[in-house]
């Protein structure tokens, strides 16, 4: 079984460029660039993944993680906060979202990470 990811980035050539990466090591990818795209997703989908991008032009993706913040943690969705603004790290470590990245990130990073949250994930099940 494929983990599967939600992306949620504003500048379609980054999504892209994301989702390729991430489809070619294996994973199921699905986009959204807004607020209200990603809340679609979120109301018909489970995710295991949920990459951000906190600055998007319909808000701040603080208010969605919050509103959405119990689901997430009911279905397992690890969230991945990309942003090139640091001044978001507190409020999302306050709201227990600990896997956050500054731009640029590398994409083999960003590929690998997800590859050894998943590998952990399997070996958490099968133990």
């Amino acid at each position: 079984m494929s983990a599967k990811v939600l992306i949620l980035e504003d500048e379609a050539p980054l999504n892209d460029l994301y989702a390729r990466v991430l489809r070619r090591a294996g994973f199921t990818v699905e986009q959204a660039y807004s607020l209200a795209e990603a809340r679609a997703h979120l109301d018909r989908e489970r995710y295991d993944f949920f990459i951000v991008d906190i600055r998007l032009p319909d808000g701040v993706a603080t208010e969605l993680l919050r509103a959405y913040q119990a689901q997430l943690q009911e279905q397992g969705t690890e969230v991945i906060v990309l942003t090139a603004e640091a001044r978001y790290r507190l409020e999302l470590a306050e709201m227990g979202y600990e896997h956050y990245f500054e731009k640029p990130i590398s994409l083999q990073m960003l590929s690998t990470f997800l590859q050894r949250l998943w590998q952990a994930r399997q070996q958490g099940r099968s133990a």
